[in-house]
């Protein structure tokens, strides 16, 4: 642990991040540790961010289901729920069950997937075990964007260790639902990969906050990294990306300026906190180990 104390990355100090400490021993954290000591890793960070800011081809809603947190959830704990039932390992996912699993209000829940339905991305049919209720069915359409992150993070995680699940997985939208169901039955046990990240939880729970965040991000590491990044992080150009009003983007931005976590001038990155990168890095580390490990129990058996 010293060494992680002394090491350097983008400028900021190697140091375990503090709202892991206390989690340290969880298996995640011990197989996402030597992943932050990979010589490249802020280029496999780079590679995720890049991959997240990609123009989105699924305009209805992809702002309204991805780029905010309540709404990914619903649709995430969906799609869990479905491939467990598929596995034989869980009840029907009826609008009932999913309504009491998931964060939000049930009125939320069920104008989002209303929503969903009259788009195509999901489906409902009778349950043979009880005609009043309908099985909800994800769309492989949904199952592809839901999965966009964590497929991003298997893929920056396969530069630093070569392997090949990433392509293993992207290849069938089963086992991407496989991969989500194991997933969220992982998180729901002990939230040890969210919680500790305040400050990407606060950019997550805003329309597109998300992605702005690794827009930023990105747009530091490449300058960092002598790369180029073609998305400039001016009003107009993170608005047309994302999908939201140039006014929201401004909501999102300027707290965070005048908070200190960085500084933009002519839609150019000027500087990061460095404890703002701290948190992203052990973020992204805890991500890529823990759907390495999902998909690697996936993957044998």
């Amino acid at each position: 642990m010293d060494q992680m104390h002394t090491e350097h990355f983008a400028g900021n100090p190697r140091i375990v991040y503090g709202g892991v400490e206390e989690h340290l021993q969880e298996p995640v954290w011990q197989a996402a540790m030597p992943l932050l000591a990979r010589p490249g890793y802020e280029r496999a960070v780079l590679a995720y961010c890049r991959r997240m800011v990609e123009p989105n081809d699924f305009r209805w809603p992809a702002n309204k289901i991805f780029a905010q947190k309540t709404r990914y959830i619903t649709c995430y704990m969906l799609i869990a729920l479905a491939g467990r039932f598929d596995l034989g390992i869980g009840p029907a996912p009826t609008m009932t069950l999913l309504k009491s699993v998931v964060p939000g209000s049930g009125r939320q829940a069920s104008d989002l997937i209303a929503g969903l339905r009259a788009g195509g991305y999901v489906t409902a049919e009778q349950n043979p075990s009880d005609r009043r209720e309908l099985i909800l069915r994800p769309t492989e359409a949904l199952i592809l964007k839901i999965a966009r992150s964590p497929l991003a993070f298997l893929a920056s995680s396969a530069l630093l260790e070569q392997h090949a699940l990433h392509d293993w997985v992207a290849v069938d939208p089963l086992r991407m639902g496989d991969l989500l169901a194991r997933s969220m039955d992982a998180i729901l046990t002990k939230d040890v990969l969210f919680a500790p990240f305040p400050t990407i939880v606060d950019f997550s729970g805003r329309d597109s906050g998300y992605l702005i965040l690794c827009a930023v991000i990105g747009a530091h590491l490449s300058r960092s990294g002598g790369e180029s990044w073609d998305l400039q992080l001016s009003y107009d150009a993170l608005s047309q990306r994302f999908q939201v009003s140039r006014q929201h983007v401004g909501n999102v931005l300027t707290p965070s300026v005048k908070r200190g976590l960085f500084s933009i001038q002519n839609g150019r990155i000027e500087d990061v906190d460095g404890g703002l990168l701290t948190e992203f890095f052990w973020w992204s580390a805890g991500q890529m180990a823990h759907y390495q490990m999902v998909a690697r129990e996936l993957s044998s058996g």
